[in-house]
């Protein structure tokens, strides 16, 4: 197959949703069951993948393609972020609070954290089809620099979050000057992750029944900052 079909994305993007809702890491289970028990939630997650992996189908170009899966899974990683930073560092009660206002502005914190939780289980469900569609493919070089980019843009958003807090409560965040540091590692992960010489283009194994063997998966202010934290990182 010279290249990936919109019908095969969204059969192997289904197959990936319901393998990992039955094995495989505790965390990628439980979203994935989530997103299945809720019909409404699975139909909206459904459209939104579906007009992805459009994206992805027109390109019509195994490297084009690859990379095209690539940057849908940074996209997600950024989308994802902020439920990700709530769980990994424990952030709660009052702290959570200030977080999601830098984010939602005076919104109700309850409204906001239901709203985040729906955003970060429909991106974080995408996410998992678009690397196991990588995995399928043989990008092994593409696997290896989103996990190293999803570290170091956690760590990256985690800095930026804390820093967000020190501002509201008018009180010095002491790793504030690492913070432009940890964002350019990131961005040259991404870069590199993005550039086309770094992409190898195998030929597309014929579609399987699933149910294989996978290879490790990703363990994966002012309000203009904010903005900027949430969209990604500025080239």
């Amino acid at each position: 197959m010279i290249y990936l079909t919109h019908t095969r994305l969204m059969l192997e993007s289904e197959r990936a949703v319901l393998d990992r809702a039955s094995v495989g890491d505790e965390l990628p289970r439980r979203i994935c069951r989530q997103l299945l028990a809720n019909g409404a939630r699975y139909t909206l997650w459904h459209a939104r993948h579906g007009g992805h992996m459009s994206v992805v189908a027109d390109e019509r170009r195994r490297q084009r393609q690859i990379l095209s899966l690539r940057s849908l899974s940074v996209e997600q990683i950024h989308r994802a972020a902020l439920v990700c930073y709530f769980r990994e560092r424990q952030v709660a009660g009052e702290a959570r609070e200030r977080t999601l206002r830098e984010f939602y502005g005076v919104t109700d914190p309850s409204e906001a954290a239901i709203t985040e939780h729906r955003h970060y289980l429909l991106a974080a469900s995408s996410h998992f089809c678009a690397t196991d569609i990588l995995e399928s493919i043989g990008d092994r070089r593409g696997l290896e620099l989103l996990r190293g980019y999803e570290l170091a843009y956690g760590q990256y958003f985690a800095m930026f979050c804390e820093r967000a807090r020190a501002r509201q409560t008018g009180t010095s965040y002491l790793l504030a000057a690492l913070i432009p540091e940890v964002r350019d590692v990131a961005e040259r992960i991404r870069g590199r992750l993005m550039d086309s010489r770094n992409v190898s283009t195998p030929p597309f194994r014929a579609q399987t029944g699933g149910g294989g063997h996978r290879a490790e998966r990703p363990k994966s202010v002012t309000r203009e900052d904010a903005a900027q934290a949430r969209a990604g990182l500025c080239p």
